[in-house]
Protein backbone atom coordinates (compact mmCIF):
# COMPACT_ATOMS: atom_id res chain seq x y z
CA UNK A 1 0.00 0.00 0.00
CA UNK A 2 1.01 3.18 -0.72
CA UNK A 3 1.79 6.19 1.62
CA UNK A 4 -0.66 8.45 0.18
CA UNK A 5 -3.40 5.13 0.41
CA UNK A 6 -2.81 4.42 3.64
CA UNK A 7 -2.76 8.14 5.28
CA UNK A 8 -6.34 8.53 3.57
CA UNK A 9 -6.82 5.64 5.42
CA UNK A 10 -5.92 6.33 8.74
CA UNK A 11 -6.46 10.01 8.56
CA UNK A 12 -9.95 9.08 7.49
CA UNK A 13 -9.32 11.34 4.41
CA UNK A 14 -10.58 10.96 0.95
CA UNK A 15 -8.87 13.38 -1.68
CA UNK A 16 -11.66 14.76 -4.01
CA UNK A 17 -11.21 16.46 -7.58
CA UNK A 18 -14.39 19.04 -6.57
CA UNK A 19 -16.35 19.48 -3.95
CA UNK A 20 -14.98 18.73 -0.65
CA UNK A 21 -16.00 19.61 2.31
CA UNK A 22 -12.27 21.64 2.98
CA UNK A 23 -10.86 22.48 -0.11
CA UNK A 24 -6.71 23.19 -0.66
CA UNK A 25 -5.44 25.84 -2.73
CA UNK A 26 -4.27 28.83 -4.71
CA UNK A 27 -5.38 32.62 -5.58
CA UNK A 28 -3.82 34.80 -7.86
CA UNK A 29 -4.00 38.69 -6.69
CA UNK A 30 -5.02 41.55 -9.56
CA UNK A 31 -1.03 42.44 -9.50
CA UNK A 32 0.03 38.75 -9.73
CA UNK A 33 1.11 37.09 -5.91
CA UNK A 34 -0.28 33.93 -5.11
CA UNK A 35 -2.24 33.24 -2.15
CA UNK A 36 -3.26 30.16 -0.47
CA UNK A 37 -5.68 28.87 1.13
CA UNK A 38 -7.74 26.34 3.03
CA UNK A 39 -11.27 26.89 3.55
CA UNK A 40 -14.53 24.72 3.53
CA UNK A 41 -16.66 27.19 1.22
CA UNK A 42 -14.30 29.15 -1.55
CA UNK A 43 -17.63 30.99 -1.98
CA UNK A 44 -17.26 32.80 1.21
CA UNK A 45 -13.82 32.79 1.70
CA UNK A 46 -13.01 34.10 4.96
CA UNK A 47 -9.62 35.70 4.86
CA UNK A 48 -8.64 36.56 8.16
CA UNK A 49 -8.54 32.76 9.24
CA UNK A 50 -8.71 30.55 5.52
CA UNK A 51 -6.08 32.72 3.45
CA UNK A 52 -2.12 32.49 3.79
CA UNK A 53 0.33 34.60 2.25
CA UNK A 54 3.12 31.64 2.72
CA UNK A 55 1.95 28.09 1.39
CA UNK A 56 0.53 26.69 5.25
CA UNK A 57 3.03 23.59 6.27
CA UNK A 58 1.39 20.05 7.26
CA UNK A 59 0.60 20.47 10.39
CA UNK A 60 -1.53 23.70 9.81
CA UNK A 61 -3.35 21.42 7.05
CA UNK A 62 -3.88 18.77 9.36
CA UNK A 63 -4.81 21.06 12.15
CA UNK A 64 -7.87 22.69 9.97
CA UNK A 65 -9.01 19.58 8.23
CA UNK A 66 -8.93 18.29 12.54
CA UNK A 67 -11.22 21.30 13.31
CA UNK A 68 -13.60 20.60 10.90
CA UNK A 69 -14.31 17.06 11.24
CA UNK A 70 -17.66 15.71 11.69
CA UNK A 71 -18.56 13.00 14.33
CA UNK A 72 -15.09 11.27 13.91
CA UNK A 73 -16.12 10.30 10.15
CA UNK A 74 -14.58 10.26 7.04
CA UNK A 75 -13.78 14.16 5.46
CA UNK A 76 -13.22 14.70 1.65
CA UNK A 77 -10.38 17.02 0.70
CA UNK A 78 -10.48 19.14 -2.67
CA UNK A 79 -6.45 19.73 -3.32
CA UNK A 80 -5.64 19.88 -6.96
CA UNK A 81 -1.91 19.42 -5.77
CA UNK A 82 -1.78 16.86 -3.33
CA UNK A 83 2.50 16.57 -3.95
CA UNK A 84 2.63 20.48 -2.88
CA UNK A 85 0.67 19.74 0.30
CA UNK A 86 1.04 16.24 1.29
CA UNK A 87 4.67 15.49 1.29
CA UNK A 88 5.54 12.06 2.03
CA UNK A 89 7.58 12.72 4.95
CA UNK A 90 5.35 14.24 6.51
CA UNK A 91 3.00 11.42 6.22
CA UNK A 92 5.05 9.21 7.12
CA UNK A 93 5.96 11.11 10.27
CA UNK A 94 2.29 11.55 10.84
CA UNK A 95 1.38 7.42 10.03
CA UNK A 96 4.34 6.65 12.61
CA UNK A 97 2.74 8.70 15.36
CA UNK A 98 -0.88 7.65 14.79
CA UNK A 99 -0.36 3.74 14.35
CA UNK A 100 1.07 1.21 16.73
CA UNK A 101 5.00 0.72 16.25
CA UNK A 102 4.29 -3.02 15.02
CA UNK A 103 1.51 -2.07 12.07
CA UNK A 104 3.86 0.94 11.39
CA UNK A 105 6.79 -1.39 10.66
CA UNK A 106 4.75 -4.05 8.78
CA UNK A 107 3.53 -1.01 6.31
CA UNK A 108 6.94 0.92 5.80
CA UNK A 109 8.78 -2.35 5.70
CA UNK A 110 10.53 -2.66 1.86
CA UNK A 111 11.16 -6.13 2.07
CA UNK A 112 12.85 -8.90 -0.83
Amino acid sequence: MKTLEKFQEVAKIKFVKHDGDIEIGTLQTADGYELYYITGDIQNLNFENEVYYYQPDFDTIMNVIDENRFNDGELTVACFDIEDYFDEYDMLNWLEGEMDEESFEIFSYDGP
